[in-house]
């Protein structure tokens, strides 16, 4: 994961946090949701994200999403592992697994600077 990328995953992840400190589950669903869709390509990333959504389930009572994101946490590892996930997924159990879904322009603006970052480290191998 590119440093940019990275700084704006994390981002969202301390926003989401942040929120759920204050028990406003809501905007804390959202933003993890948006980490979600910056994270979903990297293993790691991808399931600290579903394991947040899993704890919003479990403080809101919500079983559709414990049982949804205790599907999307192992589904999500081994997607992310083989590059295999659908583009702008946000990643919570109201949305379909294999759903792609358009991807807001900020955070477009750090995935497509996360893939030429990529590109070029592949291209100096």
């Amino acid at each position: 994961m590119d440093k940019d990328l990275k700084a704006a995953f994390e981002k969202e992840m301390k926003l989401g946090k942040k929120f759920f400190a204050k028990a406003e589950y809501k905007d804390a669903f959202h933003h993890f949701e948006r980490a979600h869709v910056l994270g979903q390509f990297f293993v790691l990333p991808h399931v600290r994200s579903h394991i947040w959504m899993f704890f919003i389930g479990i403080r809101t009572g919500d079983f559709n999403e414990i049982k949804g994101q205790l599907i999307r946490i192992p589904l999500g590892m081994i997607g992310s592992a083989l590059g295999k996930v659908p583009l702008g997924n946000t990643g919570g159990a109201n949305i379909k697994l294999s759903t792609t879904l358009p991807i807001p322009d900020d955070l477009k603006e750090h995935l497509d600077a996360g893939r030429d970052a990529t590109e070029n480290e592949q291209q100096k191998s």
